[in-house]
């Protein structure tokens, strides 16, 4: 396996997951960051890949060439023009940015800024949310899938909350709002004011109102999980922690299941899923899903004001990110998802 875009946090987690998996083998890392240097200078991995070179990006191709998969933790514009190349050369590819995320090309000028370079690989995408199989397009799911584009953060635990009530006609897809907050690390290694200590400590603060990226991407998910048209008012907020996300979803309940048996839908709906947990909405926190690959769900429903809230809460960089990644990796080749040396 080779990891693209290792010098940033989720490319970090990464190269950590996958040398520490004994059915994986790490032979690459590639960052124009870190170039020249060993990854055992960066990041805390086992002395067998410690001593591996960081190549600079220019060589991305050649060194994803040494492995079957490639693992691409890079801004979405550099993931939309490298996976073609590297599916060309027969390398299957986990996106973990938004690249391949949307359908719809027309999307990618709105959210992402860019005309898509490869508009032919979107509907191939497998969506990989592992827990949420009808987010995805695709029937086989990872396991037989050229490129697989790893869900958003937001979008992770948004899906989660929100997926079970919509599959059942629970809940009026219309009527869905989502609060989210995150750790300073879901904004990347960039430096920028706003996420300057003096400005994030003690703060709070909403950004990207209206124009958050992780919007379509939960309203694609969602419709294609209930087969209706789903529309999510999202809005996001910068939290002053390191890590973890929790978000707040509403909606108003259909009728269509009675109130008192909404707990138990998403019981069902997860009691496969080795990394969700549904407990009490007040047992969902961030210090219970910090640097762990679980995500934690709360639900209530209120028959008096015909209305359901879900809390869902995971680590941004792990869950949301990386550690996702780990379980599409391995669906890919068949390895089991949670093993170590």
């Amino acid at each position: 396996m080779s990891i693209v875009g290792v010098s940033g946090f989720a490319g970090s987690e990464l190269a950590r997951l996958v040398a520490e998996h004994a059915s994986l083998s790490l032979v690459g890392v590639v960052a124009d960051r870190w170039k020249g240097s060993k990854l055992g200078e960066h990041v805390r991995v086992p002395a067998s890949v410690a001593k591996l070179s960081v190549a600079p990006m220019s060589e991305a191709v050649n060194v994803a060439r040494q492995g079957e998969v490639a693992l691409l933790a890079t801004p979405a514009e550099v993931s939309a023009r490298l996976a073609p190349e590297l599916l060309a050369h027969g390398v299957r590819v986990v996106d973990l940015s938004g690249a391949f995320r949307l359908e719809d090309p027309a999307a990618y000028p709105r959210w992402y800024g860019f005309d898509h370079p490869a508009p032919e690989l979107l509907a191939e995408a497998h969506y990989g949310l592992p827990e949420v199989a009808s987010a995805s397009t695709r029937a086989g799911g990872a396991r037989d899938a050229r490129l697989v584009a790893n869900p958003g953060c937001y979008a992770t635990a948004a899906i989660l909350a929100l997926a079970p009530l919509v599959e059942a006609g629970a809940i009026d897809p219309g009527s869905m709002y989502v609060d989210g907050k995150s750790g300073v690390s879901g904004a990347g290694r960039k430096v920028e004011e706003r996420l300057l200590f003096m400005e994030v400590d003690e703060n709070l603060s909403a950004y990207r109102v209206g124009n958050h990226q992780h919007t379509p991407e939960i309203e694609q998910a969602l419709s294609r999980a209930g087969r209706v048209r789903a529309s999510v008012t999202f809005v996001p907020h910068l939290l002053p922690v390191r890590r973890g996300l929790l978000v707040t979803a509403f909606a108003r309940l259909s009728g269509k299941v009675p109130h008192a048996e909404v707990e138990a839908l998403f019981r069902r709906a997860y009691a496969p899923a080795d990394l969700v947990e549904v407990r009490a909405p007040e047992d969902v926190t961030l210090a219970q899903v910090a640097y762990t690959p679980y995500a934690r769900l709360g639900v209530r429903a209120d028959a008096e004001r015909g209305s359901v809230v879900v809390t869902s809460a995971l680590d941004n960089l792990l869950k949301g990110a990386a550690s996702q990644a780990l379980q599409n990796l391995c669906a890919m080749i068949g390895a089991p998802p949670l093993s170590s040396h």
